[in-house]
């Protein structure tokens, strides 16, 4: 899956999480939120040399598990990306 886009991201949001729904012209996607801020931080290390576009599979894979509530992401006090 490309994603070069918000508009991809909440694509792949809906395509793979079961709690994603809509109400009316609400979204409910409790996980989209740091979903969103992986992808983007995904694409600003590709955007500057510091990842391949290739890596950004695992992060897709761990989003796609969290999302689906298998995995645990946050950011650190930090700013480190965690994935448990």
């Amino acid at each position: 899956m490309k994603i070069a886009s918000r508009k991809d991201i909440l694509e792949y949001i809906k395509s793979v999480d079961p709690d994603y729904r809509t109400d009316q012209n609400v979204i409910y996607a409790e996980k989209a939120f740091v979903a969103n801020t992986v992808v983007q931080w995904c694409i600003y290390q590709i955007n500057i040399k510091k990842m391949s576009p290739g890596e950004m599979d695992f992060y897709l894979q761990a989003i796609s598990s969290f999302l689906q509530g298998k995995t645990t992401i946050y950011w650190d006090e930090e700013s480190n990306l965690v994935i448990s």
